[in-house]
């Protein structure tokens, strides 16, 4: 008998181990991404106007960024906000593209100031550039831009300063012109630009908006934390936003780590019961 009370505490040990470490690795990966190595995620550092840039521009470069479970992002604008938010927003936008420019200036940042900014939601801007010829080498310069550290800002200067579809106003010239503009070495751009570095990045992210459909820009993908997805289509007011993300928050299951504690009190409890039982029982 006393080796089968043994046997039967070494059982539920190894349950309450094998529980906990279950649990703490699923909550790891609660937010619907897949994380960094320790390594890696120790420099992560940045800034996307007042919020995280969770990837900085030499992680950039190496490519190690992250990869949604549902949505490939490894190839993504750096990600705005914290990588511990439970909602992921993904967009595709092209920087020619008239309804991107309005909810760029009308909504986002409303967005950014209630969710964001709060670490409710973070945001990936990924390239759909399928406007005009100069659309993709417009996604590239934000790249290049970025080499220099100042991607956000290239990113918001084009938006801020769209002009007519194939006007030239994004034109490989007028794209160093503007680098000049807002500080960069003109010659390390030039140099970026002109060897087509990012072209593949940015046809990549085009894609990823092709497999899962995207036809036209800004099209949105929000994401909750169980992987299920919500497409919101065109220069849709924040309301819109809003509503499906408090939705999520608040239908959205614990994570798994908060559980752990309870798993492991109810496997100590159950090994004391079989303790006492055996101790009776050899009275």
């Amino acid at each position: 008998m006393q080796n089968i009370e043994k046997s039967l505490l070494i059982f539920f040990a190894s349950i309450t181990l094998l529980t906990v470490s279950q649990v703490s690795a699923d909550s790891s990966m609660s937010n619907g991404t897949m994380m960094h190595d320790s390594a890696m995620s120790g420099n992560m550092s940045g800034n996307w106007g007042n919020s995280s840039m969770m990837h900085d521009d030499s992680m950039m470069k190496s490519g190690s960024m992250m990869s949604h479970e549902k949505i490939d992002t490894s190839m993504a604008a750096p990600l705005m906000g914290s990588v511990g938010a439970k909602v992921t927003i993904v967009e595709f936008g092209d920087y020619q593209c008239p309804k991107c420019d309005q909810w760029f200036k009308n909504e986002e940042s409303t967005i950014k100031a209630n969710y964001i900014d709060t670490n409710k939601a973070n945001l990936y801007f990924m390239d759909f550039p399928f406007i005009g010829t100069d659309s993709p080498i417009a996604a590239q310069a934000a790249y290049c831009a970025g080499d220099q550290g100042k991607y956000l800002e290239y990113h918001d200067y084009l938006y801020q300063n769209q002009g007519a579809i194939q006007s030239g106003w994004a034109s490989t010239s007028n794209l160093k012109s503007i680098a000049t503009t807002i500080g960069l070495d003109s010659n390390q751009f030039s140099s970026c630009l002109d060897s087509g570095k990012y072209a593949d990045r940015v046809s990549h992210n085009k894609a990823v908006g092709t497999s899962l459909g995207v036809k036209e820009t800004p099209t949105f993908f929000i994401l909750a934390p169980d992987g299920t997805t919500t497409e919101i289509d065109g220069p849709q007011p924040a309301a819109v936003f809003a509503d499906t993300i408090d939705k999520i928050s608040t239908s959205a299951v614990p994570e798994f780590g908060t559980l752990a504690p309870i798993v492991l009190v109810i496997a100590i409890v159950s090994i004391i019961a079989v303790f006492k039982t055996g101790l009776q029982r050899s009275l």
